[in-house]
């Protein structure tokens, strides 16, 4: 069984998400801010965040797309990628690596507070200037999605469609304003809402409705 380092509409909002639509046997361990700060948690995970997925075999795991790489390959039954080593999954792998790599830390800066800045003048600049970064990386999901969805990989879900799903959730200003901006991924975020598996993770996560990571 897998043991899941959790934390509500966190960076394993995904994760969660993951093994529960593979149906994956796993456990979440509910972690506070104090918990996931102390040094405790990083003999698990060294860098000291969210998410963190605990082996059977005793290994600890993290970084999301990492984690989303093991589970596809640990578990092809379930069909959350396209065939390991097709052209089709180099794409899906490049798709899931734009949004771990550039999307997601684009995102976070978006928040403010990342420690960059010196002043407050200097930390609204790096803000808002990742705004308009992550938009940019949103319009290219946003154009493949009008090109050939309604998923990501075309006609078939698959693990990203979670991982962009997590990413909406966090969208700037709100979720609502982020939805109109872009109807594409907003359609796909609610497809992801609807489905079933998925239903009791949302609602832990505070997710299941729109809005429900601060407004």
């Amino acid at each position: 069984m897998y043991k899941l380092y959790n934390a509500k509409a966190w960076g394993s909002l995904g994760v969660d998400c993951l093994l529960a639509e593979m149906a994956a046997p796993y456990e979440s361990v509910w972690m506070t801010v104090d918990q996931v700060r102390a040094p405790e948690f990083r003999k698990l995970n060294p860098l000291g965040l969210i998410p963190a997925l605990g082996l059977p075999d005793g290994r600890t795991i993290y970084e999301s797309a990492a984690i989303f790489s093991f589970l596809i390959a640990a578990h092809p039954e379930r069909r959350m990628s396209p065939a390991i080593g097709s052209g089709a999954y180099g794409d899906f792998m490049s798709l899931l690596h734009l949004m771990s790599t550039e999307l997601y830390p684009t995102i976070s800066l978006c928040f403010g507070g990342s420690g960059y800045a010196e002043t407050p003048a200097q930390d609204a600049f790096i803000a808002a200037r990742a705004l308009e970064r992550s938009d940019g990386y949103w319009r290219i999901l946003e154009q493949r999605l009008l090109t050939s969805g309604p998923w990501l990989m075309g006609p078939d879900f698959s693990a990203l469609d979670l991982y962009a799903f997590m990413l909406t959730v966090w969208g700037r200003p709100n979720e609502a304003e982020f939805h109109r901006r872009f109807p594409a991924v907003a359609k796909l975020a609610g497809e992801v809402r609807a489905r079933p598996r998925l239903q009791p993770v949302l609602e832990a996560h505070g997710v299941l409705k729109r809005g429900g990571y601060g407004g």
